[in-house]
């Protein structure tokens, strides 16, 4: 079987990545809705905010007394409760793999609805490292993270890697999808996390592979670009477009139904 070898220089990233042109309004207030519906109860939550500029994240307030309902595709439905503010959650709804789930959100007398299909779920190999030091600073070290799989020939695989570093969530976008390696025996890797990001010895990193579906790989792709736009990247020097989302109503935000196994490694 033939294996693949993806590489990721995060600083180069986005050069290579296709531009999705969508109109930017950033500045009158919009909702945000953040909406997971995972195989984790814990993980399946919709959180409900509104800004007045999507790329200033300390400029927003949560939205509290909205009606959240899920419904999957045989018709079962219940409503979501706030158990904190913004934060909507009932750990009873069972999600399934091969399923789409529909979610209505209610507030001010403005509905917004998105749909979602649960893929197949692509199961974590191992997770593999190489932690050297950095060319001119040897005092901090560079993690090279090995994610190994196998795409399932089958389906379309969109896929999306959360990675934990001592319990802590790294904040990056990292992307998969098949295109050009269905059915292969993946080796995913990439480094150069923030030039701030520290490694060393003893550090548990953990790494979700969430199956997405197709409108969620979308918007986490569009929302690096624009993240990209924003922070004075390859692409700094154009106004950031907002992400694509899939909510009805000129909400920001997205719906995701997704699945996802684990891995871990311990630095050593």
């Amino acid at each position: 079987m033939k294996k693949i070898y993806l590489v990721f220089l995060i600083p180069f990233l986005f050069a290579c990545e296709e531009v999705i042109e969508i109109d930017l309004n950033s500045s009158s207030p919009e909702i945000i809705i953040e909406a997971n519906l995972s195989n984790s109860n814990e993980q399946s939550f919709v959180y409900i905010t509104e800004s007045t500029d999507f790329y200033n994240p300390n400029a927003y307030k949560t939205i509290s007394n909205a009606d959240v309902f899920l419904k999957d595709a045989s018709g079962d439905s219940l409503s979501l409760d706030e158990v904190s503010p913004g934060k909507y959650q009932n750990k009873q709804f069972k999600i399934r793999q091969q399923n789409q789930y529909n979610i209505e959100v209610n507030y001010k007398n403005q509905k917004y609805t998105a749909a979602s299909s649960a893929p197949n779920i692509v199961e974590v190999d191992s997770v593999g490292y190489k932690l050297e030091s950095r060319p001119f600073n040897k005092d901090k070290k560079r993690l090279e993270l090995h994610i190994y799989f196998k795409d399932d020939p089958d389906i379309k695989n969109y896929i999306r890697f959360v990675v934990y570093k001592n319990g802590e969530k790294i904040n990056r976008i990292f992307l998969y999808d098949d295109r050009l390696t269905n059915g292969n025996d993946i080796d995913f890797f990439f480094f150069n996390f923030d030039e701030e990001e520290e490694f060393k010895s003893g550090d548990l990193i953990e790494v979700e592979l969430q199956s997405i579906d197709e409108p969620t790989f979308t918007y986490f792709k569009t929302l690096r670009s624009a993240l990209a736009r924003s922070s004075g990247g390859p692409f700094g020097s154009t106004a950031p477009a907002n992400p694509t989302t899939n909510w009805t109503n000129n909400a920001f935000g997205y719906f995701s139904a997704y699945v996802f196994s684990y891995g871990s490694v311990v630095l050593e």
